[in-house]
């Protein structure tokens, strides 16, 4: 292959260190003609050590670090060579415009770990972890991802596919010695299907929280006019992000805060208190208000234990039926009238709300988050879906349909698996995923 270079750091801040990186079978020779140290005027540049020298052009010269990696035990699988030079956008373009001088040519978006790929140096479930770790947010992101491109996920898949053929060989078996086998039980063939049809609809249980990891949770906090969601939403945000003062209606449109609780990513939305209201700007509030209850994963309803309750509470808590409520009774220092099936708290000054942060993380589902691998990619899910609908046909077929049905049938499940980790996927397929990565990866 052609020999590639570009940015494999950020240069869209400042940095202490760039990395510039080239692989192909040109690598070495070109890092040879523009790099220049005292350690390699009578030696060959040696694999996986680090020189310091010169990158010397025409125009400039910069003071970096040059190491090599030599094939196939290099990320690609091909000669790389990376420079390490100071931070800064123009270093970094300097010495990528006089590789490409030397005769390089610019990466695409995604095309080492693409190279990486088809080396074999990685499934592809592994190089789209490597995506994910790189766009991760919250702590329960980094891990999944990691979980992904370790590869943890594709043994798995791996597993799977490995029982399935397991299957395909005996039945094979069966169609073409008929009579040496008309005498197997059919059960163990079954119970083997079914094994991995279980675990596929594990993984798809598990992957109703991949929203919870990738996008963090959408929580609204909803109630009257001056029952303390400000408040609330300072002490979870754990900063004066909100205004509050003793007049109701203070909130009038909503506001939007995202934070990291325990590693998991929560986007809070602080909303206008609905009530009948003569104020057009206020109306607004309350309208955007009801459209961002629809849009929630989950409410906090906000309840005044100084006041009791009013039909205007009511109103509003059947407006809130088909969501996922947490009632929260608030200004327990004031007040006694508590609410049904609600956690008791004072938000101002924050104090317990330690409460409400815990029900929440339980809602998110945080502690099998951070206990097992949960399939976060659509395209694993569609794929992992797809050979549940497989198998489920061979299992329902199997003992009153021709063996070739279900021979096809577990040939396509294992077809979809195989989507997952790249051992059998369209070159569209490949193209989709890395055009998605950025340049330098």
């Amino acid at each position: 292959m052609d020999t590639i270079v570009a940015i494999a750091t950020s240069t869209a801040a400042k940095a202490g260190v760039n990395i510039i990186r080239l692989s192909g079978g040109g690598a070495l020779s070109t890092a040879k003609s523009v790099f220049f140290s005292q350690a390699l005027k009578a030696a060959e540049m040696a694999p996986n050590m680090m020189y310091l020298g010169t990158v010397r052009a025409k125009t400039f010269a910069e003071k970096a670090f040059c190491v090599y990696f030599q094939d196939p035990r290099s990320y690609t699988g091909e000669d790389v060579v990376e420079f390490h030079c100071h931070g800064g956008q123009g270093v970094a373009n300097a010495i990528l415009r006089l590789c490409v001088e030397q005769g390089a040519r610019p990466a695409l978006p995604g095309e080492f770990t693409k190279r990486a790929f088809l080396n074999g140096k990685l499934s592809l479930a592994e190089a789209e972890g490597i995506a994910a770790m790189t766009n991760a947010q919250s702590e329960s992101e980094i891990l999944q991802s990691y979980k992904l491109l370790s590869g943890e996920i594709s043994q798995g898949i791996y597993a799977m596919q490995s029982k399935l053929i397991e299957v395909l060989a005996a039945l094979e078996v069966r169609l073409d010695y008929p009579e040496e086998t008309a005498d197997e039980p059919n059960e163990p063939q079954k119970e083997k299907i079914q094994a991995v049809l279980d675990e596929i609809e594990r993984l798809l249980d598990g992957a109703k929280l991949s929203k919870a990891i990738t996008d963090g949770i959408n929580v609204a906090i909803v109630g009257l006019p001056n029952v303390g969601k400000s408040s609330l939403l300072n002490g979870l945000v754990m900063a004066d992000r909100a205004i509050v003062t003793e007049y109701a209606g203070t909130t009038r449109d909503v506001l939007s805060e995202t934070v990291d609780l325990e590693g998991i990513r929560f986007n809070f939305l602080d909303t206008a208190g609905i009530r009948e209201s003569d104020n057009e700007i206020e109306k607004i509030g309350i309208e955007r208000t009801k459209k961002t209850i629809k849009s929630a994963d989950v409410v906090l309803f906000v309840m005044d234990m100084s006041q009791p309750e009013t039909a205007e509470e009511r109103q509003l808590e059947e407006l809130l039926r088909d969501k996922q409520i947490l009632r929260v009774s608030n200004k327990s220092d004031i007040g006694k009238n508590q609410r049904k099936s609600s956690l008791v708290i004072k938000a101002k000054p924050p104090r317990d709300i330690e409460c409400v942060k815990n029900e929440l993380l339980k809602l998110a589902g945080r502690e099998r988050i951070f206990s097992t691998g949960i399939i976060t990619r659509e395209r694993h899910i569609f794929c992992l879906k797809e050979a549940k609908n497989y198998l489920r046909q061979a299992i329902s077929e199997y003992d009153s349909c021709p063996v070739e049905i279900s021979i096809l049938n577990i040939r396509a499940a294992c077809g979809e698996l195989a989507k997952i980790t790249g051992s059998d996927v369209s070159e569209s397929i490949i193209e989709e995923v890395f055009s998605t990565f950025c340049v330098g990866k």
